[in-house]
């Protein structure tokens, strides 16, 4: 093919649309995934009467162009997240019908701040230094002029948006973050926002139409790559027992597991600095199915925000036209962390007090309380992406897209739109596809020279 050997690290959404480009481009692409199925952070459960769980990204919102586009081109269809009555808010355990004075205030401020940050280069901002060295949850602490709504926000930006505690995120992280998906309404928003809309059949019924759409026979499951070589002819990949050989590289992984593979020659200091300092996000996501959303009899929408206890955050994640209910609800950071070390009956007795706190006695007993451990998967260590950690943007960032040689860099973590988005999975494959096609047309132009 015109294009050269391309191999693909990673069948997540990057991965699946680097391939993609790059096959529409005349390559001749080779997809390498770890696991034995497609979709990365995606994972969908076939429920037993019909309809599924979201065990991990399930929604797409406004200015997702690239998602809604692929969605329609195959042959797939979207559906409103439910919206029925009033949200749920408990603060310091008291109930409260409007969200806490001062909330709106420092949303707006931050957004102010974001304004100023380019999402390609966040450390080049004006305020970049101080920002990466100041935590959201000091910066909250000192602005906020209250403990409960530090608390609160914290628990919704940190917590909802980055599946962090406060104290490990810097603001520079949270500036980026909010300027990538524009904005906090933008990203805390269902209707109107980024949980506007789901995908029928789950994101991961996109992604295995997407890799059903690559040539034949240039998909490799259960083909972890532990070794990448490269040299003035071309790339090595090894997967086990297999070496690939290739024109360049592209890997489609979080920067932390990317780099747990060992690379001939090894990564520049920086590059592999980068990996050491972008751990990923803890979450822990549990769906509660009950045989009926008892909770919009009473006025309730099924969304509830909290301050304090092991869950922040819980939607209503039932389906459209099929009985029964769910309530999905959120953990993160320290929270998530320390449901996590319980014992499995203690840990979802924790769970459906959580929610018996927020709903009533009516949530204490689900018929299933489904979890699924992020943080255990090998090949993901965690949700929703990786974070760099307090004062490494300004050190390290600007290696995160930058191509080593004939390797080549994708995953969401990577995008400067709609970052640890399936948007931005998406857009930072496509233009890592890009980018390794010019490297190729570089060194063959090259050859020509000498």
């Amino acid at each position: 093919m015109r294009g050269g050997r391309v191999i693909v690290v990673g069948a997540g959404f990057s991965g699946l649309a680097c391939a993609l480009a790059l096959a529409e481009a005349g390559a001749d692409p080779l997809v390498l995934e770890a696991r034995d199925r497609v979709g990365g952070r995606t994972l969908s459960r076939r429920l037993p009467g019909g309809g599924w769980l979201d065990l991990g990204a399930q929604w797409i919102g406004p200015t997702q162009d690239r998602m809604y586009a692929l969605v329609a081109a195959y042959g797939l269809e979207t559906f409103p997240s439910p919206a029925h009555g009033a949200p749920t808010r408990l603060l310091d355990g008291r109930p409260a019908s409007e969200e806490p004075a001062g909330l709106a205030g420092l949303l707006g401020t931050l957004d102010e701040l974001a304004a100023g940050v380019d999402p390609a280069a966040p450390w080049r901002a004006a305020g970049a230094a101080e920002w990466d060295r100041t935590t959201l949850g000091g910066w909250l602490d000192a602005t906020a002029g209250d403990r409960v709504v530090a608390r609160y926000a914290g628990r919704l930006l940190a917590g909802g948006l980055l599946a962090a505690s406060p104290d490990e995120v810097s603001m520079l992280q949270m500036l980026f973050y909010l300027r990538s998906g524009g904005g906090a309404g933008s990203l805390l928003g269902m209707a109107g926002g980024a949980q506007q809309d789901r995908i029928v059949g789950g994101p991961a019924a996109l992604a295995r139409r997407m890799a059903d759409a690559l040539p034949p026979g240039r998909l490799r499951l259960g083909a972890p790559v532990d070794a990448i070589a490269q040299d003035a002819c071309g790339v090595r990949v090894r997967a086990g027992d297999e070496v690939h050989a290739g024109d360049a590289v592209v890997v489609a992984l979080a920067p932390a597991l990317a780099g747990r593979i060992r690379y001939d020659p090894p990564l520049p200091a920086l590059r592999d600095g980068l990996t050491q300092r972008m751990p990923m996000g803890a979450a822990l996501k549990v769906h509660a199915r009950y045989p009926a959303p008892f909770w919009r009899a009473d006025g309730r929408s099924g969304v509830a925000t909290t301050d304090t206890g092991p869950l922040t955050e819980t939607v209503d994640n039932s389906l459209p036209g099929l009985p029964g209910g769910v309530l999905t609800g959120f953990s993160y950071g320290a929270q998530a962390r320390a449901l996590r070390r319980l014992p499995d009956a203690a840990r979802r007795a924790a769970l459906c007090d959580a929610l018996v706190a927020l709903f009533g006695p009516a949530a204490a007993e689900p018929e299933e309380l489904v979890e699924y451990d992020w943080s255990a998967d090998p090949w993901t260590r965690g949700c929703f992406c990786g974070l760099l950690t307090p004062g490494s943007w300004c050190d390290y960032g600007p290696e995160l897209r930058a191509p080593v040689g004939r390797v080549h860099w994708a995953g969401t973590e990577t995008a400067t739109r709609w970052s640890g988005y399936l948007e931005g999975a998406v857009t930072a494959g496509e233009r890592a596809a890009a980018e390794a096609l010019g490297g190729i047309k570089s060194q063959e132009n090259l050859r020509y020279v000498y």
